[in-house]
């Protein structure tokens, strides 16, 4: 009988429906509950394997190892050399995440110190395996959260975070992050049943473009943190082939350098079936046929445009809306702009998401042609 473990997925602040719709979806489990910034829920090693291949919206996903109160250092030192450290230990010097509020152990560096010190202690009596010198594993993480005087001490299974998927290698000098690419893409493919082309017309480095053709793929390009821990020790990851795929029959990007498209279109897997072309968006009508597009376009801050950035995405607005007119339009913006672009003529708003990309507070929009 698998043994089930309590997990936090964390999940960009936002995204927690869109991240819970995408478990229900691809790795099933009952009694999910959403918290802001993350999703918990029980699961086996099975699951957590198969949710580091298949979940594109998580950032990282949490074991829960043992919570209780404590308020004095000693304490917290003896509650830590009699935990069980044995099954989740893989490397005698892992790095601490810590975090503290309303609590009277307020010092993170002597809360590490005491961590440190008691996992000496632990090692003594009890040392590791040479397995993490022998085939030079990486040191773990742990995060501990000290609220109102309870401690959670969590392992961080996933290690690079999951948006880190080791398929994409060439960025633009603004990439949008994998793992807000694949949300907005699910939220956009929402309900739709006959093939569509989706067009991105400021591609930069395709990332909505991959995200969307690899969100079913389970991908297995890079190492996860809990395949070097003793609870996985002599398991293997299983790679199942992708169940489905979204209703897309084409993938086109557009953008105005052709430098950044020659190196993505070369680094991509399958290439061939992401069509990149070097294109002014803004000049001429995209695409002879019905059509989906999406479109987080330069605001004019690490990437230069031409003139003002509200009379630039202005026109970029009008030229798509009324010359191209794509069934649905996602569009990713900076929310200090939302004022702008209101009420488009024979369109309905279907999404008006807020978060923050990058620190910078942003509104994801999809509306939908009438």
């Amino acid at each position: 009988m698998n043994v089930s473990y309590e997990l936090f997925l964390i999940i960009p602040p936002g995204l927690e429906d869109l991240a819970k719709e995408e478990v229900e979806l691809k790795c099933p489990v009952s009694d999910i509950e959403v918290i802001k910034g993350g999703l918990i829920l029980k699961a086996d090693i099975d699951w957590i394997s198969e949710a580091h291949l298949r979940l594109k919206i998580p950032t990282r996903i949490l074991m829960r190892l043992t919570e209780f109160k404590v308020r004095d250092f000693p304490k917290l030192y003896q509650k830590l050399i009699t935990f069980k450290w044995s099954p989740f230990l893989s490397h005698p010097s892992p790095q601490w995440e810590i975090s503290c509020t309303k609590s009277r152990l307020m010092h993170t560096g002597r809360i590490e110190e005491t961590l440190n010190d008691a996992l000496k202690e632990v090692l003594k009596r009890q040392p590791l395996s040479k397995d993490w010198e022998k085939k030079n594993y990486t040191p773990q993480t742990f995060y501990i959260r000290v609220y109102d005087d309870v401690l959670t001490l969590s392992l961080d299974l996933t290690g690079e975070p999951l948006y880190k998927r080791g398929l994409q290698v060439i960025k633009g000098e603004a990439p949008l992050r994998e793992n807000f690419a694949a949300a907005f893409i699910f939220e956009l493919m929402k309900e739709v049943s006959t093939p569509v082309t989706l067009v991105d017309p400021m591609c930069g480095s395709a990332t909505f473009l991959t995200e969307a053709r690899y969100f079913f793929t389970p991908l297995h390009l890079r190492k996860f943190s809990f395949e070097e821990a003793p609870f996985f020790k002599g398991k293997m990851i299983k790679k199942t082939e992708e169940a489905k795929s979204f209703p897309i029959k084409n993938l086109q990007g557009f953008d105005v350098n052709q430098e950044l498209l020659t190196k993505v279109t070369k680094s991509i897997p399958d290439s061939s079936e992401i069509k990149l072309q070097h294109r002014d968006s803004l000049q001429n009508k995209l695409m002879d046929e019905d059509f989906f597009m999406i479109c987080n376009p330069p605001y004019g801050e690490r990437i230069k445009i031409q003139g003002k950035r509200g009379q630039f995405l202005s026109e970029a607005w009008n030229k798509f809306l009324t010359i191209d007119q794509p069934l649905r339009f996602g569009w990713l913006l900076p929310s200090d702009m939302d004022d702008l672009f209101q009420n488009p003529k024979g369109y309905k708003l279907s999404t008006k998401r807020h978060l923050k990309n990058g620190g910078l507070a942003v509104t994801f929009w999809i509306w939908i042609r009438e």
